[in-house]
Protein backbone atom coordinates (compact mmCIF):
# COMPACT_ATOMS: atom_id res chain seq x y z
CA UNK A 1 0.00 0.00 0.00
CA UNK A 2 1.19 3.54 -0.76
CA UNK A 3 0.70 5.96 2.12
CA UNK A 4 1.34 9.70 1.92
CA UNK A 5 1.68 11.41 5.30
CA UNK A 6 1.05 15.09 5.90
CA UNK A 7 3.14 15.57 8.99
CA UNK A 8 6.15 17.28 10.57
CA UNK A 9 9.05 15.38 9.07
CA UNK A 10 12.30 17.27 9.50
CA UNK A 11 15.41 15.29 10.35
CA UNK A 12 16.68 15.19 13.97
CA UNK A 13 18.36 18.46 14.87
CA UNK A 14 16.73 20.39 12.02
CA UNK A 15 13.70 21.54 14.00
CA UNK A 16 12.66 22.48 17.54
CA UNK A 17 11.81 18.87 18.48
CA UNK A 18 12.14 15.31 17.20
CA UNK A 19 9.28 14.33 14.90
CA UNK A 20 7.62 10.93 14.88
CA UNK A 21 7.38 10.61 11.09
CA UNK A 22 10.57 8.56 10.82
CA UNK A 23 9.03 5.99 13.16
CA UNK A 24 5.89 5.86 10.99
CA UNK A 25 8.13 5.28 7.97
CA UNK A 26 10.21 2.58 9.63
CA UNK A 27 7.20 0.63 10.93
CA UNK A 28 5.35 0.74 7.62
CA UNK A 29 8.40 0.08 5.45
CA UNK A 30 9.12 -3.03 7.54
CA UNK A 31 5.66 -4.24 6.54
CA UNK A 32 6.36 -3.75 2.85
CA UNK A 33 4.45 -0.50 2.40
CA UNK A 34 5.60 2.53 0.43
CA UNK A 35 5.69 5.75 2.43
CA UNK A 36 6.21 9.40 1.52
CA UNK A 37 5.52 12.70 3.26
CA UNK A 38 4.57 16.31 2.70
CA UNK A 39 6.00 18.29 5.61
CA UNK A 40 3.27 20.79 6.45
CA UNK A 41 5.21 22.51 9.25
CA UNK A 42 8.58 23.06 7.54
CA UNK A 43 9.23 26.51 6.08
CA UNK A 44 9.44 26.16 2.30
CA UNK A 45 10.31 29.81 1.73
CA UNK A 46 14.01 30.71 1.30
CA UNK A 47 14.14 32.75 4.52
CA UNK A 48 12.12 32.88 7.72
CA UNK A 49 13.35 29.95 9.78
CA UNK A 50 13.40 26.20 9.28
CA UNK A 51 9.90 25.50 10.61
CA UNK A 52 6.71 27.38 11.40
CA UNK A 53 7.51 26.85 15.08
CA UNK A 54 10.68 28.94 14.95
CA UNK A 55 9.68 31.46 12.26
CA UNK A 56 10.85 34.88 13.57
CA UNK A 57 8.15 37.29 14.71
CA UNK A 58 9.14 39.80 12.01
CA UNK A 59 8.41 37.29 9.24
CA UNK A 60 5.19 36.19 10.91
CA UNK A 61 4.02 39.81 10.85
CA UNK A 62 4.66 39.84 7.09
CA UNK A 63 2.36 36.84 6.62
CA UNK A 64 5.18 34.33 6.08
CA UNK A 65 3.27 31.42 7.64
CA UNK A 66 0.21 32.20 5.50
CA UNK A 67 2.24 32.12 2.29
CA UNK A 68 4.07 29.01 3.44
CA UNK A 69 0.73 27.29 4.01
CA UNK A 70 -0.24 28.13 0.43
CA UNK A 71 2.95 26.39 -0.74
CA UNK A 72 2.23 23.36 1.47
CA UNK A 73 -1.23 22.92 -0.04
CA UNK A 74 0.18 23.21 -3.56
CA UNK A 75 2.86 20.62 -2.70
CA UNK A 76 0.22 18.24 -1.37
CA UNK A 77 -1.95 18.53 -4.49
CA UNK A 78 1.05 17.99 -6.75
CA UNK A 79 2.41 15.03 -4.79
CA UNK A 80 -0.95 13.24 -4.77
CA UNK A 81 -1.29 13.79 -8.53
CA UNK A 82 2.20 12.49 -9.36
CA UNK A 83 2.71 9.72 -6.78
CA UNK A 84 -0.93 8.50 -6.66
CA UNK A 85 -1.05 7.16 -3.08
CA UNK A 86 -3.69 4.77 -1.84
CA UNK A 87 -4.05 6.71 1.41
CA UNK A 88 -3.35 10.30 2.43
CA UNK A 89 -3.00 10.39 6.21
CA UNK A 90 -3.08 13.93 7.60
CA UNK A 91 -1.81 14.52 11.14
CA UNK A 92 -4.35 17.10 12.31
CA UNK A 93 -3.53 19.36 9.36
CA UNK A 94 -4.91 22.63 10.64
CA UNK A 95 -3.16 24.36 7.70
CA UNK A 96 -4.60 22.06 5.03
CA UNK A 97 -7.30 24.02 3.20
CA UNK A 98 -10.72 22.44 2.91
CA UNK A 99 -10.62 23.34 -0.79
CA UNK A 100 -7.46 21.22 -1.14
CA UNK A 101 -9.28 18.28 0.44
CA UNK A 102 -12.26 18.80 -1.84
CA UNK A 103 -9.99 18.78 -4.87
CA UNK A 104 -8.19 15.63 -3.73
CA UNK A 105 -11.53 13.97 -3.08
CA UNK A 106 -12.73 14.90 -6.56
CA UNK A 107 -9.60 14.18 -8.59
CA UNK A 108 -7.79 11.31 -6.86
CA UNK A 109 -8.74 7.83 -5.82
CA UNK A 110 -6.91 8.14 -2.51
CA UNK A 111 -8.61 7.60 0.81
CA UNK A 112 -8.35 10.71 2.98
CA UNK A 113 -7.69 10.04 6.66
CA UNK A 114 -7.13 12.51 9.48
CA UNK A 115 -5.39 11.51 12.71
CA UNK A 116 -5.94 14.37 15.15
CA UNK A 117 -4.06 13.87 18.41
CA UNK A 118 -5.38 17.14 19.85
CA UNK A 119 -8.76 18.60 20.75
CA UNK A 120 -10.42 19.20 17.35
CA UNK A 121 -12.76 21.90 18.68
CA UNK A 122 -10.50 23.80 21.12
CA UNK A 123 -9.47 27.13 19.56
CA UNK A 124 -5.70 26.99 20.32
CA UNK A 125 -5.41 23.58 18.62
CA UNK A 126 -7.69 23.83 15.60
CA UNK A 127 -8.60 26.06 12.67
CA UNK A 128 -11.60 26.81 10.51
CA UNK A 129 -9.95 24.90 7.65
CA UNK A 130 -9.70 21.81 9.84
CA UNK A 131 -13.33 22.16 10.94
CA UNK A 132 -14.62 22.79 7.41
CA UNK A 133 -12.51 19.93 6.10
CA UNK A 134 -13.99 17.27 8.39
CA UNK A 135 -16.72 16.11 5.93
CA UNK A 136 -14.13 15.51 3.20
CA UNK A 137 -12.22 12.85 5.16
CA UNK A 138 -13.16 9.22 4.66
CA UNK A 139 -12.21 8.57 8.27
CA UNK A 140 -11.25 10.82 11.18
CA UNK A 141 -9.21 9.39 14.06
CA UNK A 142 -9.58 11.08 17.43
CA UNK A 143 -7.74 10.60 20.72
CA UNK A 144 -10.93 10.78 22.85
CA UNK A 145 -14.12 8.74 22.77
CA UNK A 146 -16.23 11.79 23.60
CA UNK A 147 -15.24 13.47 20.31
CA UNK A 148 -16.66 10.66 18.17
CA UNK A 149 -20.31 11.80 18.14
CA UNK A 150 -19.55 15.52 17.54
CA UNK A 151 -17.23 14.63 14.64
CA UNK A 152 -19.91 12.44 13.08
CA UNK A 153 -22.35 15.33 13.50
CA UNK A 154 -19.90 17.55 11.59
CA UNK A 155 -20.40 15.32 8.55
CA UNK A 156 -17.49 12.87 8.63
CA UNK A 157 -18.77 9.50 7.39
CA UNK A 158 -16.48 7.45 9.68
CA UNK A 159 -14.87 8.36 13.01
CA UNK A 160 -12.57 6.03 14.92
CA UNK A 161 -11.31 6.19 18.48
CA UNK A 162 -7.52 6.34 18.08
CA UNK A 163 -5.72 6.88 21.40
CA UNK A 164 -2.11 7.97 21.71
CA UNK A 165 0.67 5.38 21.69
CA UNK A 166 4.16 4.32 22.76
CA UNK A 167 7.18 4.16 20.45
CA UNK A 168 9.55 1.53 21.91
CA UNK A 169 12.42 2.48 19.60
CA UNK A 170 12.29 6.08 20.79
CA UNK A 171 12.84 5.10 24.42
CA UNK A 172 15.15 2.12 24.08
CA UNK A 173 18.31 2.33 26.19
CA UNK A 174 21.34 0.63 24.66
CA UNK A 175 23.32 0.69 27.92
CA UNK A 176 22.38 0.15 31.59
CA UNK A 177 21.70 3.17 33.76
CA UNK A 178 24.88 4.52 35.34
CA UNK A 179 25.56 6.00 38.75
CA UNK A 180 25.64 9.39 37.05
CA UNK A 181 22.19 8.76 35.59
CA UNK A 182 20.80 7.90 39.01
CA UNK A 183 22.47 10.94 40.58
CA UNK A 184 20.84 13.16 37.97
CA UNK A 185 17.39 11.61 37.64
CA UNK A 186 16.51 9.68 40.82
CA UNK A 187 13.29 11.01 42.37
CA UNK A 188 10.33 9.64 44.27
CA UNK A 189 7.89 11.54 42.07
CA UNK A 190 8.39 12.71 38.49
CA UNK A 191 6.40 15.06 36.30
CA UNK A 192 7.46 15.85 32.73
CA UNK A 193 5.42 18.33 30.70
CA UNK A 194 4.76 21.95 29.81
CA UNK A 195 3.63 24.39 32.48
CA UNK A 196 -0.05 25.13 32.79
CA UNK A 197 -1.94 26.67 35.73
CA UNK A 198 -4.02 23.51 36.24
CA UNK A 199 -0.89 21.36 36.34
CA UNK A 200 0.74 23.68 38.85
CA UNK A 201 -2.36 23.63 41.06
CA UNK A 202 -2.46 19.82 40.97
CA UNK A 203 1.25 19.36 41.73
CA UNK A 204 1.69 22.11 44.33
CA UNK A 205 0.63 19.95 47.32
CA UNK A 206 3.49 17.58 46.42
CA UNK A 207 6.13 20.33 46.57
CA UNK A 208 7.37 19.36 50.08
CA UNK A 209 8.12 15.85 48.81
CA UNK A 210 10.88 14.55 46.56
CA UNK A 211 9.20 15.75 43.35
CA UNK A 212 11.16 16.42 40.14
CA UNK A 213 9.51 18.66 37.53
CA UNK A 214 10.83 19.03 33.97
CA UNK A 215 9.30 20.95 31.11
CA UNK A 216 9.05 24.21 29.21
CA UNK A 217 7.80 27.47 30.78
CA UNK A 218 7.81 26.41 34.44
CA UNK A 219 10.70 28.68 35.35
CA UNK A 220 9.18 31.53 33.35
CA UNK A 221 5.59 31.29 34.56
CA UNK A 222 5.80 30.22 38.20
CA UNK A 223 5.67 33.01 40.77
CA UNK A 224 9.01 33.76 42.44
CA UNK A 225 7.77 32.43 45.79
CA UNK A 226 5.91 29.40 44.44
CA UNK A 227 6.89 26.29 46.43
CA UNK A 228 7.12 24.28 43.22
CA UNK A 229 10.27 26.21 42.29
CA UNK A 230 12.27 23.94 44.57
CA UNK A 231 11.14 20.99 42.45
CA UNK A 232 12.26 22.32 39.06
CA UNK A 233 15.02 20.18 37.58
CA UNK A 234 15.20 21.51 34.03
CA UNK A 235 13.35 22.45 30.87
CA UNK A 236 12.37 20.29 27.92
CA UNK A 237 13.24 16.63 28.54
CA UNK A 238 13.11 14.25 25.60
CA UNK A 239 14.69 11.21 24.01
CA UNK A 240 17.09 9.15 26.09
CA UNK A 241 17.09 11.63 28.98
CA UNK A 242 13.31 11.30 29.24
CA UNK A 243 13.63 7.51 29.09
CA UNK A 244 16.23 7.55 31.86
CA UNK A 245 14.14 9.84 34.06
CA UNK A 246 11.13 7.52 33.74
CA UNK A 247 13.26 4.53 34.71
CA UNK A 248 14.81 6.34 37.68
CA UNK A 249 11.62 7.57 39.34
CA UNK A 250 9.44 5.60 41.73
CA UNK A 251 6.18 7.18 40.49
CA UNK A 252 5.52 9.02 37.21
CA UNK A 253 2.69 11.55 37.55
CA UNK A 254 0.40 12.56 34.71
CA UNK A 255 -1.86 15.62 34.75
CA UNK A 256 -4.31 15.95 31.86
CA UNK A 257 -4.63 19.44 30.38
CA UNK A 258 -7.69 20.90 28.64
CA UNK A 259 -7.19 19.22 25.29
CA UNK A 260 -6.90 15.75 26.90
CA UNK A 261 -9.40 16.00 29.76
CA UNK A 262 -11.40 12.82 30.06
CA UNK A 263 -9.10 11.03 27.64
CA UNK A 264 -5.38 10.17 27.47
CA UNK A 265 -2.09 11.69 26.36
CA UNK A 266 1.36 10.56 25.29
CA UNK A 267 2.54 10.33 28.91
CA UNK A 268 -0.12 7.69 29.54
CA UNK A 269 1.84 5.38 27.26
CA UNK A 270 5.39 6.70 27.59
CA UNK A 271 5.40 6.06 31.35
CA UNK A 272 3.82 2.60 31.17
CA UNK A 273 5.85 1.62 28.12
CA UNK A 274 9.10 2.43 29.93
CA UNK A 275 8.01 0.36 32.93
CA UNK A 276 7.32 3.27 35.27
CA UNK A 277 4.51 3.21 37.79
CA UNK A 278 1.93 5.61 36.34
CA UNK A 279 -0.21 7.73 38.66
CA UNK A 280 -2.52 9.66 36.34
CA UNK A 281 -5.44 12.01 36.63
CA UNK A 282 -8.57 9.90 36.34
CA UNK A 283 -10.37 9.42 33.07
CA UNK A 284 -12.67 6.54 32.20
CA UNK A 285 -10.57 5.79 29.12
CA UNK A 286 -7.36 5.35 31.08
CA UNK A 287 -8.97 3.60 34.05
CA UNK A 288 -11.27 1.19 32.19
CA UNK A 289 -10.58 1.06 28.45
CA UNK A 290 -6.83 1.42 27.92
CA UNK A 291 -5.67 0.14 31.32
CA UNK A 292 -7.18 -1.02 34.60
CA UNK A 293 -7.02 1.31 37.57
CA UNK A 294 -5.41 -0.43 40.54
CA UNK A 295 -4.10 -3.29 38.38
CA UNK A 296 -2.03 -1.69 35.58
CA UNK A 297 -2.01 2.00 36.55
CA UNK A 298 -3.29 4.10 39.44
CA UNK A 299 -5.59 7.12 39.16
CA UNK A 300 -6.36 10.16 41.30
CA UNK A 301 -9.20 12.68 41.07
CA UNK A 302 -8.01 15.85 42.84
CA UNK A 303 -4.89 17.27 44.53
CA UNK A 304 -5.69 15.73 47.90
CA UNK A 305 -6.30 12.34 46.33
CA UNK A 306 -3.02 12.69 44.42
CA UNK A 307 -1.07 13.23 47.65
CA UNK A 308 -2.75 10.32 49.42
CA UNK A 309 -2.39 7.89 46.52
CA UNK A 310 1.23 8.84 45.90
CA UNK A 311 2.12 8.27 49.54
CA UNK A 312 0.25 4.96 49.64
CA UNK A 313 2.24 3.56 46.74
CA UNK A 314 5.54 5.06 47.89
CA UNK A 315 5.00 3.00 51.06
CA UNK A 316 4.17 -0.20 49.16
CA UNK A 317 7.10 -1.23 46.96
CA UNK A 318 5.65 -4.61 46.02
CA UNK A 319 2.28 -3.23 44.85
CA UNK A 320 4.02 -0.48 42.93
CA UNK A 321 6.32 -2.94 41.16
CA UNK A 322 3.46 -5.34 40.38
CA UNK A 323 1.25 -2.62 38.87
CA UNK A 324 4.12 -1.07 36.90
CA UNK A 325 5.02 -4.45 35.37
CA UNK A 326 1.39 -5.15 34.45
CA UNK A 327 1.04 -1.70 32.91
CA UNK A 328 4.13 -2.20 30.80
CA UNK A 329 2.89 -5.58 29.56
CA UNK A 330 -0.47 -4.06 28.54
CA UNK A 331 1.17 -1.09 26.84
CA UNK A 332 3.58 -3.20 24.78
CA UNK A 333 0.85 -5.71 23.90
CA UNK A 334 -1.80 -3.20 22.76
CA UNK A 335 -0.65 0.41 22.65
CA UNK A 336 2.45 0.85 20.52
CA UNK A 337 2.71 2.94 17.37
CA UNK A 338 2.75 -0.30 15.36
CA UNK A 339 -0.66 -1.22 16.81
CA UNK A 340 -2.17 2.14 15.84
CA UNK A 341 -0.73 2.04 12.32
CA UNK A 342 -2.07 -1.49 11.88
CA UNK A 343 -5.52 -0.16 12.77
CA UNK A 344 -5.20 2.48 10.03
CA UNK A 345 -4.10 -0.16 7.53
CA UNK A 346 -7.06 -2.37 8.39
CA UNK A 347 -9.41 0.60 7.96
CA UNK A 348 -7.88 1.35 4.58
CA UNK A 349 -8.33 -2.26 3.44
CA UNK A 350 -11.93 -2.23 4.62
CA UNK A 351 -12.81 1.04 2.90
CA UNK A 352 -11.07 0.10 -0.35
CA UNK A 353 -13.25 -2.97 -0.87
Amino acid sequence: MKLLFVNEAWEPGKGPFDTVYRYYREVLAAGGHEVDVVDNKAMHLPVGGQTVWNCPRFFRALGWVHWNNWIVNAMLRRRVATWRPDVVLVSKGENIRWRTLARLKRNSGALLFNWDMDHPFWAPNTSMDLIRGIPFYDCFGTLAEHFVVPLLAMGCPRVEYMPMFFIPERFALTEPLTAADHARFDADLLFVGRFSPERAAMLRPLAPRNLAVYGPDWDRDLAADDPLRRCLRGGFLAGLDYAKALRCCRIAINVLVTQCKGANNLRTFEATGCGAFLLTEHSREQAEVLFRDGEEIACYRNPGDLVRTAQRFLDDDSARARIAAAGQRRCLAEHTLAHRLQTWLQLAEELRR
